[in-house]
């Protein structure tokens, strides 16, 4: 998406996301933004007539940049390793964390946007679900309970919510630091119960690689 636009698009989008991220995104003007690319706002309205227009671009660029990310990552692809899911989550958002701060009251003024995020939200959840049951194949997790079918629906569930929710739970706290080790340390804790022995040696060596000790 990005590469097929012109470079003053991609200029105006790129510092749209860092001033949306400072400041908020209701609180940032398009004349503040015209300023940041170095471009006159009347050049800025050509290219983006509304601030509709724009919010739809970054958004646009915001799915374009999760969904690369997913299909070229090999970790994910070939060894399904749900922390790594969870890692490539939490790092998007922390790079678009003005989204994930206010995505309601966003999704409550462009309700194009809210039907995106609908399809987004659903196959989110459905690739957690596939990589559930890829983790069961190889071994790393137990199949799922006999006398409690769903329970694995509601795993990736909660994997989902714990990662779209992550930073506005960290802004009610007021936490600074390692929001993302903290964020997949929690993850782990929701995988743990459902692990093998095989899995949970499988998942501390890959916390190992990141530096984080459970």
């Amino acid at each position: 998406m990005l590469e097929s636009i012109n470079k003053t698009k991609k200029k105006i989008i790129l510092k749209a996301i860092y001033l949306y991220n400072q400041k908020g995104f209701f609180n940032v003007l398009n004349q503040e933004i015209a300023k940041a690319s170095n471009v006159s706002l009347s050049n800025l309205n050509y290219h983006f007539p509304t601030k509709k227009d724009l919010i739809i671009s970054v958004c646009g660029y915001m799915s374009y940049t999760l969904n690369k990310r997913i299909s070229e990552n090999k970790l994910l692809i070939n060894n399904a390793i749900i922390l790594e899911m969870a890692r490539i989550y939490l790092e998007f958002e922390n790079e678009f964390k003005f989204f994930y701060l206010d995505t309601h009251n966003i999704l409550k003024k462009y309700s194009l946007l809210d039907q995106e995020m609908g399809k987004q939200i659903h196959e989110a959840i459905q690739m957690i679900k596939n990589l559930n049951y890829i983790a069961i194949g190889k071994g790393y997790m137990q199949p799922e309970p006999a006398e409690f079918k769903g329970a694995y629906d509601l795993l990736a569930n909660k994997i989902w919510m714990t990662s779209h929710f992550w930073y506005v739970q960290a802004d009610f706290k007021k936490q600074k630091k390692d929001i993302i080790k903290d964020g997949l340390i929690s993850t782990y804790g929701l995988l743990y119960p459902y692990l093998t022995e095989k899995g949970v040696k499988q998942y501390l060596e890959y916390l190992k690689i990141l530096d984080i000790k459970i």
